[in-house]
């Protein structure tokens, strides 16, 4: 089995596959300050409750965009007798072109899923990332990385709001539709964060659609994507483990374990 792990800001995504095949999917909270053994631990409950063995484990495909914990992940699986484990970081085969002015900073979680989404087939595409920040990847007909937009996440802009608007009242981001029309503070907040994200995601891919000279295949993951996806107007998949399969490929690309 290879295990697939996208460290974000937030949480810490995990992947199991047996060949192509996903086998389970989890997360956990992000916790930077931990070391390789409270990692080793959390990972080992994890595996534990989708039952499997670490002894299967064949390799480690790592992904992170927090500073030095891609380096107390990898120790982490080597202390679950991982012995093969590859970061993506600049050396990595990829496969992937990245036509950027510092193709070195842009993050592995944009890179697996460019790669996952390219794989999909259906070019141009637009990767549209609802986490912490708010991330548009941008992939032409020919499947190159050509260019990228970055904005605040959905739960980070309300946090901004209420710490610069003292009468504005801290504000839980829910599964729940009030309409546009909200009748209080806590809905009109709600409603601005959800339907404002939805409406700039709508007005975004139609700038790409004219940067790239056509309508784009969208495809839209992160954290966030549930409660944005519903109110989209632009076609678009959800697809909450294309980073994870992202990384599956890059694996792949270099060879490992097999």
């Amino acid at each position: 089995m290879l295990i697939a792990v996208n460290a974000g800001n937030n949480r810490v995504l995990l992947g199991g596959y047996e060949e192509d095949e996903r086998i389970f999917a989890a997360s956990i909270a992000t916790e930077p300050r931990q070391m390789p053994e409270d990692y080793a631990c959390r990972l080992q409950q994890v595996l534990g409750l989708y039952g499997v063995d670490t002894g299967r484990i064949h390799g480690a495909v790592i992904g992170s965009v927090v500073p030095n914990l891609s380096a107390v992940l990898e120790e982490a699986m080597r202390l679950l007798g991982v012995s093969k484990v590859i970061e993506v970081s600049s050396g990595v085969k990829t496969g992937l072109n990245i036509r950027s002015e510092q193709p070195r900073q842009v993050g592995s979680d944009r890179v697996a899923g460019a790669v996952a989404a390219r794989a999909k087939g259906r070019l141009p595409c637009v990767v549209v990332s609802l986490g912490t920040a708010t991330t548009f990847t941008a992939l032409d007909q020919t499947g190159a990385l050509v260019g990228s937009a970055i904005t605040a996440g959905v739960q980070l802009s309300v946090e901004a709001l209420r710490v610069q608007a003292a009468q504005l009242p801290m504000v839980a981001l829910e599964a729940k539709d009030e309409g546009i029309l909200a009748r209080n503070t806590v809905d009109a907040m709600r409603a601005g964060a959800l339907y404002g994200t939805a409406a700039m995601v709508d007005g975004m891919i139609a700038r790409f659609a004219d940067a790239l000279g056509q309508q784009p295949y969208v495809v839209v993951t992160g954290a966030f994507a549930p409660l944005v996806t519903r109110f989209l107007r632009v076609p678009h998949e959800h697809d909450e483990n294309l980073v994870l399969d992202g990384l599956r490929l890059i694996w792949e690309k270099n060879h490992l374990g097999r």
